[in-house]
């Protein structure tokens, strides 16, 4: 689904409006017809014990980058969860810009998987992943509606 300029400003600004992106200060910088892109600072609150991002903040990114690229080719009503994710750490990093890209690779009817990559600043690949979603109504779990986004 090709998503319009107005379209895809809401859904942006819906997806940076989420406490975990805000959180981490992480921001989408665009998304749709199954790519996302997303920055996130590699700041010292986000680095393991020996100075580097850790790799929690990396999986986060590339998650999130995923789960964004799928979530642009949902139908109305329709949600994604991860149900597997896997990466690989390919180099060390610590503070600057790190940019996430994701890239829907199937959109099924009940699942959906997706590729990202990581790089810094300077074009360095610093992880890749993917990850394999399961699409659904929240009305097939027993949900109402979506949970409310909550500042």
């Amino acid at each position: 689904m090709e998503l319009d300029n107005k379209t895809r400003e809401i859904f942006r600004a819906a997806l940076n409006s989420s406490p975990m992106y805000r959180h981490m200060q992480m921001e989408v910088i665009d998304a749709g017809e199954g790519r996302s892109k997303l920055t996130l600072q590699g700041r010292k609150e986000l680095h393991n014990l020996y100075g580097m991002l850790h790799g929690g903040a990396a999986a986060t990114i590339v998650d999130s980058a995923c789960g964004i690229a799928l979530g642009s080719l949902l139908e109305p009503g329709e949600i994604c969860v991860t149900i597997d994710l896997r990466i690989n750490y390919i180099a060390n990093t610590g503070e600057g810009t790190l940019i996430g890209e994701g890239r829907v690779v199937h959109r099924g009817g009940r699942t959906g998987v997706a590729q990202a990559e990581i790089r810094d600043e300077k074009g360095n690949l610093i992880a890749a992943g993917m990850s394999t979603h399961l699409i659904y109504r929240p009305d097939e779990a027993g949900m109402t509606q979506p949970p409310p986004v909550q500042d």
